[in-house]
């Protein structure tokens, strides 16, 4: 599966890993399992970590699809919903950009960032250090920059 899915109680955060290939079919996936789940609450902060994604194929128009439709799910949020993009690679830089970027233009109610790790991740959010035992194993590689 190119997402993987995970509401994170304890931070009050949803925390995705794309894999692979991603397309925009992952991001509408990644969207419905993040809804179906009973810990999820809208207008969590989101943290999409895309540092083993080997590529994007995804056009601009596809993401203007997407954008159209998040914006029709999202209609009722009136305080920013904070998204989080970390491991910014070759293969995902365009798409990241093109993602924060089109966030910013369509008034949607996302304040994106790019950050490079997980401390960064955490100081965006406000999250306690030690909120690193609650996300996957590989997201502690960067642990001795806290």
């Amino acid at each position: 599966m190119p997402v993987s899915v995970s509401v994170i109680p304890e931070l009050n955060i949803v925390h995705n890993v794309y894999l692979g290939c991603v397309t925009i079919q992952d991001l509408f996936d990644e969207q419905i399992q993040r809804h179906q789940n009973p810990n999820f609450v809208v207008g969590m902060p989101a943290v999409n970590d895309l540092s083993q994604v080997t590529e994007v194929d995804i056009g601009f128009d596809e993401m203007m699809t997407y954008a159209k439709k998040t914006l029709v799910t999202y209609r009722d949020v009136t305080e920013p919903i904070q998204i989080v993009l970390v491991g910014e690679t070759q293969a995902t830089a365009a798409a990241m950009a093109m993602y924060e970027n089109l966030s910013a233009a369509s008034n949607a109610p996302f304040y994106v960032n790019v950050v490079q790790g997980y401390p960064e991740v955490l100081a965006m959010l406000n999250l306690p250090e030690d909120g690193l035992q609650h996300l996957p194993d590989f997201c502690r590689q960067e642990s001795h920059l806290l």
